[in-house]
Formats: structure tokens, sequence, C-alpha cells
């Protein structure tokens, strides 16, 4: 295969446009192609609870426990997982067209975004579900290339009116919206988050959509988890060897890929709060989706404390200076050496104190372990196969036996630990970041095994590993929050229907709503009401017309 075209700067033409299209490759369409107007929502929707009841309570004592009024919840999503329309309405091409079209064998299921569930053209209907289901919050993410397709340049007039009625739609609909500026879509034109330049890139777009936006958007979120810098960006094929894309500043992925990725992330994320609070007197709240699990010491041994430590600083701590005092942590510093660039004091003040609150998709828990050999001496050999976190983990217990149910098999990560969120919450912020005011569980979920594999929708809708996950989550948050009063905010779930999964495509669910492929339909499943009766019994905010809402045939 060839590689990409190696482009330093854009007269911003129709042909240059093309030419990266032509890089990406044939799009495929789907069976919508224009804006559709919603139609009404049935009054009931099928739901369990006939033979089998939903999952209860594993907890007599939150029986009464309850929560505030103003607590935030929700569901959550990203453009290229859900959106589909991938080349239309002058959108540029984003580096997950080129990965899912070019890098053929590297989606396990060779799908892609393209089409998925066409939310670019039914948005109208899913915000109707919502507010019919009496969901309060949407989070959705902003394609970057809809509105600039270039990354820089002149907008995208067409992306500026879709996303103009897609807030116009979430608010007459009586949704508040929890935008993500940033979730893993912008073409490598130049080296992206490889080069500085991209710092005041991202500003500029991110100065646009806040400006026009914030009237009516409470939450932002700069970047959805910068950690994807370590276990997504750094395997990105750059390079003519690959045949993707250039390797801009010499840079073909791995940990040199990853150490630029993180730093510039932060000098982004510092910039844009420190406009928003400061210049722009933002009405609502902004910081950034962190991606952490629960770690726990597979024994008290000094060397598996040690591990539990490692784990945390080098996926949380690396890009949680704002916490801190604007700098990495002694510990990264000393790991990663001359590899690691500095932070001048003017950028360590601009960081500092930049997140309003924390946010943290969390999804499982793990039990820490210490790499053979010990971690000073991996820390000290930059080529030891676990370095720089120079620790490993498992979801196995020290006897051998699973943490907890496991998701999917293309999940191997993930297994259902629901008193490992408590947990954590508590380490986040009693322990990692004492100076947290409030956090907010920005995604969790789970992929239901062979959900994918499955022909026929009645052995899809009770997906009871996922309903089990849902309560055995919430019922955790909620004993972290009244039992040992961390001050958690808010609960996104993540998602709004069977999306894109990434490296994994389309063959894992972890929807709440069941998505026909091929007539875009969307069907709720049992988690979906195990969630909405959960918060219908423990209280949070209500969504403005939930009074008379149905969100069950029975």
């Amino acid at each position: 295969m060839s590689v990409a075209l190696v482009v330093s700067f854009y007269a911003y033409t129709d042909e240059e446009l093309a030419m990266l299209w032509n890089q990406v490759g044939d799009i495929e369409i789907g069976p919508i192609t224009t804006t559709v107007e919603p139609t009404p929502e049935p009054s009931a929707y099928p739901s369990p609870g006939v033979f089998h009841p939903l999952v209860a309570s594993s907890d007599p004592s939150l029986e009464s426990a309850s929560l505030p009024n103003d607590f935030v919840w929700g569901i959550a999503a990203s453009s290229y997982q859900i959106e589909g329309a991938a080349k239309d309405e002058g959108k540029g091409p984003s580096i997950w067209d080129l990965l899912a079209h070019r890098n053929y064998g590297s989606v396990s299921d060779n799908s892609t975004g393209d089409i998925v569930g066409s939310h670019y053209w039914l948005y109208k209907q899913d915000f109707a579900r919502l507010a019919k289901l009496g969901v309060p919050y949407f989070s959705p993410s902003f394609s970057w290339p809809r509105f600039f397709p270039f990354g820089n340049g002149p907008l995208n007039q067409e992306g500026v009116k879709h996303y103009d009625d897609v807030i116009a739609n979430m608010v007459s609909n009586g949704i508040k919206p929890a935008v993500t500026l940033f979730h893993w879509a912008l073409f490598n034109s130049y080296g992206a988050w490889t080069d500085p330049k991209i710092i005041d890139d991202f500003f500029n777009y991110a100065k646009f959509v806040i400006t026009r936006y914030d009237a009516y958007v409470p939450i932002w979120y700069t970047f959805n988890e910068p950690q994807y810098c370590n276990w997504q960006y750094q395997y990105y094929p750059a390079g003519n060897n690959k045949g993707i894309y250039p390797a801009y500043h010499n840079i073909t992925g791995g940990l040199s890929a990853r150490i630029a990725c993180s730093h510039y992330t932060i000098l982004a994320h510092a910039k844009v709060a420190k406009w928003y609070h400061e210049e722009f007197k933002g009405r609502g709240r902004i910081t950034f989706k962190n991606s952490g699990n629960y770690y726990e010491g597979n024994s008290t041994s000094t060397e598996d404390l040690d591990a539990v430590a490692r784990n945390y600083e080098f996926v949380l701590g690396w890009f949680n200076g704002c916490w801190r005092d604007g700098d990495y942590s002694p510990m990264i510093k000393e790991t990663l050496g001359s590899l690691l660039p500095n932070f001048t004091q003017a950028e360590k003040d601009l960081i500092k104190g930049s997140c309003d609150f924390f946010a943290i998709d969390a999804y499982t828990g793990y039990l820490a372990t210490a790499v053979s050999g010990g971690s000073a001496a991996c820390a000290a050999n930059s080529s030891h196969p676990a370095f720089p976190e120079c620790a490993s983990s498992s979801s196995l217990a020290a006897d051998g036996f699973p943490l907890g149910p496991s998701a999917d098999n293309e999940m191997s990560w993930l297994y259902s630990t629901p008193v490992g969120i408590r947990r954590f919450l508590n380490v986040i912020t009693k322990d990692l970041f004492p100076t947290v005011p409030d956090i907010v569980v920005s995604e969790f979920g789970f992929a239901e095994p062979f959900e994918g594999q499955q022909t026929k929708l009645e052995n899809i809708l009770w997906d009871l590993r996922r309903s089990d996950y849902y309560q055995g989550f919430l019922d955790n948050i909620l004993l972290a929050k009244t039992v040992d009063r961390v001050n958690v905010t808010g609960i996104f779930a993540w998602s709004i229907f069977d999306n894109f999964e990434w490296f994994s495509g389309n063959q894992v669910k972890f929807g709440v709503q069941y998505l026909n492929a091929t007539s875009m339909e969307r069907v709720p499943k049992a988690s979906l009401f195990q969630m909405l009766n959960w918060f219908k019994t423990k209280g949070g905010a209500t969504h403005p017309g939930v009074g008379g809402n149905a969100t069950a045939a029975r």
C-alpha cells in the first residue's frame, strides 16, 4: 500500500479535500442519506418483568438511600462510533476513517464507522426517544473534521448548521448536553498529536465550538480519555514500512508517539480551560474525561503495592498535574528521564487548576502485581517489555478465580467488578488527588458476551449480564456517595445504542439499545430499563417532561 500524501500546508481547496478522501478509499453509503424528521414515540415500550424481574440490589442498606435533584445522569456516545455519514456534507476524513479503511485487518471484523447507526441523520429520533424515556442528559462528542475538514483553515458551514440543529434539538427535547470536543477523530495531516502546532489548532476549534454553544452546554469535556495516547495512539501505523500515513518528525509510533501525544494534549486542554474561565467567562464547567480502572494489590507485599502505585501513576497521574502542581510527577520524570519533555513554569501555571471537576471513564477493576525482577530494574531499562509502567495486573484473584463475570471475548480486559468502582472513587478523591472537589463517572458500560453473534432479537434484548453490571455499579457508586461521602455528582452510561467499538469493530455490543444495522431501528434492552428503574427509585436529575413519559409496556 502507498502511504498518505505528505502535506505541511493547505490551500484548502475542494481538490485537496478530495485527495485526502482518496487516501481513505471508497466510503460505504447507508440506507439513510438525509435528515429524518422524528415520528411519534410509542406510549410504552416492550420491557422485562413478566417471568423474570429486573436485577435486584444486593445491598439492603440502600433501600432508603437517594440522590439529590441536581445529580447529573444520562447516556454517552461519540461521533465516529454512532454518526455514520462519514463523507457527507463537507466533512473531512478523520484518522479513524483512514485506519478502518487502509489498515485492513486492524479492526477485528473489518468493519468501519461509515454507517453504524446513522445518528448524523437520525439524531432527531434519537433525542425524541431519550426525552420519552426521561433521560435528562446526553453526552455526545462533536466531530472536529465536520467543523474544520482540514483540522484548521476555513469552516465547513454544513457541519456548523448540522451541530446547530443537534444542540437546538437536544434543548427543545429537554435534554442537557455534556459535550466532548475530541474523541480520537482528526486526520493526521501534519503529525497531529506529535506536533506542537496541534495545540493552537485544537484551541481554535474548541474556541469556535464553545463560543457558539456555551449558553446551552453546562458541561464541556475537552478530551475523551487522553490516556488513549498510551493504549491506542502509540499503535497507529505511521511510517512507510507500515503504509498508512507518514512518520512525521520521524515518530513511527511507540513510546515517542505516546509521550508527544500526551504532552501536547495536556497543554491543549490547559490552554482551552484558561481561556474558557479567564477570558471567555464561560457559564459551565470544563475538564477532560480520564480513562482508568481500579487497582488493588494482589497481596500486601511491598512489591505488589508498588505495582498499584505505578499503575495509577502511569494511567492517571501522567495527565492530572491539574490537581497537583501542574508538572509531571517525580515517578514519571525519574522513569522517563530525558525522553520526557519539560514544562516551562508558565506551562505548569497554565496546567495547574485547569480542571473544574474530575471525570473518570471507569469500567472494571484489577489486581496489581509486580513485574519479574522488580520495578526498579525495569524502570532503569527502557527496552524492558513492561517499560515504563513496570507493573502488571490481572483479572484473576490470587487463587485463580476470576474477579467477576467476563464480558465479550473481544473485550478480554473487561470483567464485572462492581465493588471496585466504589473503592476507586475513594482512591481518586482521597488518596491520588485530594484537591478534587467532585467527581463524575463519565462512562461505564459492559459488552454482553456473544451478543454480536446472536441473530434473533429475542435472544439479544434480555442482556442479563449487562443488567447485573449496571445494578451493581450504580449501587456501589451510591454507596461511595452516601456512606463514604465521596462527592460523586454524575453518572453516564455507555452507550446509547450498539456502536463501532474501535479495533473490535461492530461485532462488540455496548449499547443499551439494540441497533438493526439494516433498518437502523433502535430497540431498548433490559439494561436500559435497569438503569431507568434505578434512577426512578433513587432520584437524581429529572427530565422536564418525565411525568408524562411511559418507559415500559407494563
